[in-house]
């Protein structure tokens, strides 16, 4: 699965989880961003049908129908989207690239890794040298790579047993600091039981 369609996929997930926590305007734009996407079968949202899009996920439901139209009022009002026209002259609902990047930043959030069931004894090293100038990218980096539950080796060196480039790669990107950034795949590393004692892995293979 690419790093789109997993970026829509964490959303979608989101929605269809029925969380009690969840804001709003956060499960609003999230809508209608998975309603607008291509490669899921939700025709773009227009203020006619919005609420109906809205139905169909698990999370949207507890949300009045006034509740969902000021959201998507509110979301207008802060330019996380805009109202357009399509060619046959319907106007639809679109995410702005303020609106973009505000979802990218709550799909970080959202994001996890998939554990297998079986671990393959190998492991992933992330490893980044970003320029003094890239400062906040690499703090983000850094802050996100704790949030996984990543082991810190070296100060730039950061290890973790399961596949997870596609989404070390996403984060590294929406901050900037991608080309920074080397993943490999080892078979041994130094100090291995203590890192198999951070991950619960003795005796897991």
């Amino acid at each position: 699965m690419s790093n789109e369609n997993k970026y829509f996929s964490r959303l979608k997930e989101f929605l269809d989880s029925g969380t009690p926590k969840a804001k709003i305007t956060k499960v609003a734009l999230c809508v209608l961003a998975v309603a607008s996407a291509p490669a899921l079968i939700f025709i773009a949202a227009s203020m006619g049908n919005a609420v109906q899009v809205f139905k169909q996920f698990k999370t949207s439901k507890r949300f009045s129908d006034r509740q969902i139209k000021d959201s998507i009022n509110y979301l207008r009002h802060q330019k996380l989207i805009e109202y357009i026209s399509d060619k046959n002259g319907k106007t639809i609902v679109k995410i702005t690239t303020k609106g973009e990047t505000r979802l990218r930043a709550f799909s970080i959030d959202l994001m996890e890794i998939k554990k297998p069931k079986k671990w393959d004894g190998k492991w992933r090293l992330v490893m980044f040298d970003i320029p003094m100038r890239f400062t906040k990218g690499r703090e983000a980096l850094r802050y996100h790579l704790k949030e996984l539950d990543f082991f810190q080796f070296q100060k730039s060196a950061w290890i973790y047993p399961y596949p997870c480039e596609d989404e070390i790669i996403f984060i590294a990107d929406f901050f900037g600091v991608g080309k920074y950034v080397e993943i490999l795949t080892v078979e041994s590393i130094s100090r291995e039981e203590k890192v198999e004692r951070h991950f619960r892995l003795m005796g897991y293979c």
